[in-house]
């Protein structure tokens, strides 16, 4: 059971409720002109908006209007959606001045659709969607209407110091456990190093790991939202971190933080458990280390099993008001499935492709420097192929991620617990649903 499965379980999801959504969400194309979103005229091409922040969108962008002038791309690069970036979307859908294209993780989706945010881009879309892998366009599919473009998905793996373990002779971990345990031979060698970090302010990275162990946050019962971010899985992944910050075994810090970094350029933190677009971000923010680095398989919660979590995966959204939403999804199309565009994206982005013929992509098997001339994408294909069904998102994303990074982030100051702290982020869920007008009850 793989990735495929599970974006068709989370499309049921979103059309069993799709009457609550499309009641507040996405009209049928075509709103007045704004955020620089013009028609073409005798004077010049169609300009299309676009903002995002992944690595080499830039690029991107450049090359589509070196060689198509009648569609000029005018890219912006904001901040990522959790750190703002959603925050200046949805503000300016509300002031009638959004871009006509805009990056929105697939985790998020749903909450823009609430909101009235997206574009119906069904019939300009339909034509084209034969170049992905179903699941994908199920993913950006609510009750029978295509709000998105997909473009890339976000299977985990391990990143790991080759040069901190061989000094250290500790063996690659495939099972929690092990993981565990090489957290406590590391630090005991050497106080001054850990085997990883707890980002206390990232739930996506979080998910992660609940995605994996099986848990389900979101899913529908009738026409009501079901809300279990307390669920059996999580409180295991929950409590598997408890033990390791009880014993003070990992780091803690804010993630992104420039100390975060520093830390892993400085041989403080020798390990990290991550989506494979983090394959750039190190690339790009710690590149004294480079050649240090080497990637395996995610560790699995039992020997004998090998399933992956999913953290990520940003779809391009056309936003309520496009002016021009036959050329932003003639753009977005291109972008994730140009053999040439992509290629460049995993080289210069670390995306990892949902096209249906995307794993043949020459980058996709192409050693990086930066890990020893690993080729790391051959890595997280395996992945791809065994991320866990079961995990669904919800129609409040960012509320929750708010009450996430408060409950958890104080637990961790106050030395409290985080089974405590997800009771907390439980009760915010279901209360930013009700806020909503929606149904919901509690798993």
């Amino acid at each position: 059971m793989g990735v495929t499965q599970q974006a068709r379980r989370s499309a049921g999801v979103a059309a069993g409720v799709a009457t609550i959504l499309m009641a507040a969400a996405c009209g049928s194309g075509g709103g007045a002109a704004t955020g620089g979103d013009r028609p073409a005229t005798s004077a010049g091409p169609v300009t299309v908006e676009w903002w995002g922040w992944a690595p080499g969108y830039d690029k991107a962008a450049e090359a589509w209007n070196a060689s198509h002038p009648d569609i000029q791309v005018k890219y912006t690069q904001i901040e990522p959606g959790a750190k703002g970036g959603y925050q200046k979307m949805l503000g300016a859908v509300k002031a009638g001045n959004a871009p006509c294209l805009a990056q929105v993780g697939g985790e998020t989706l749903a909450s823009f659709l609430v909101e009235g945010a997206l574009e119906d881009i069904t019939d300009y879309a339909k034509e084209s969607n034969a170049k992905f892998q179903q699941w994908a366009v199920n993913s950006v599919t609510f009750g029978g209407r295509q709000v998105a473009v997909p473009v890339d998905s976000g299977p985990m793996g391990m990143f790991y110091r080759k040069d901190l373990f061989a000094k250290h002779k500790i063996e690659v971990p495939k099972t929690w456990d092990e993981f565990a345990a090489a957290a406590e031979k590391l630090h005991a060698a050497d106080p001054k190093v850990f085997l990883t970090s707890f980002n206390p302010d990232d739930m996506y990275g979080f998910s992660g790991y609940a995605w994996q162990a099986g848990a389900n946050w979101f899913s529908t019962s009738g026409d009501a939202w079901k809300v279990s971010i307390t669920d059996e899985p999580t409180l295991k992944v929950a409590n598997y971190w408890q033990g390791l910050l009880d014993k003070k075994l990992v780091d803690v810090k804010a993630a992104w933080s420039d100390a975060w970094f520093k830390d892993f350029t400085d041989g403080k933190i020798a390990s990290l458990v991550g989506a494979v677009w983090m394959t750039k971000v190190l690339e790009d923010s710690i590149p004294k280390t480079s050649g240090t680095w080497a990637v395996a398989p995610m560790p699995s919660w039992g020997s004998g099993t090998t399933v992956t979590g999913n953290v990520g995966g940003s779809p391009n959204a056309v936003l309520k008001g496009c002016a021009n939403p036959k050329e932003a999804v003639e753009f977005a199309t291109w972008l994730a499935t140009d053999q040439a565009a992509f290629d460049d994206l995993v080289v210069n982005g670390g995306l990892f492709p949902t096209s249906a013929d995307g794993t043949s992509l020459p980058a996709m098997k192409s050693p990086r420097p930066f890990y020893g001339d690993q080729p790391v994408f051959e890595v997280f294909s395996e992945a791809a192929k065994t991320v866990a069904p079961s995990f669904g998102w919800g129609p409040t994303t960012p509320a929750v991620n708010d009450a996430f990074n408060s409950a958890v982030g104080e637990a961790v100051a106050k030395g409290g617990s985080l089974a405590d702290a997800l009771k907390t982020v439980q009760e915010k869920a279901v209360a930013s649903i009700k806020d909503k007008g929606l149904s919901v009850t509690e798993g």
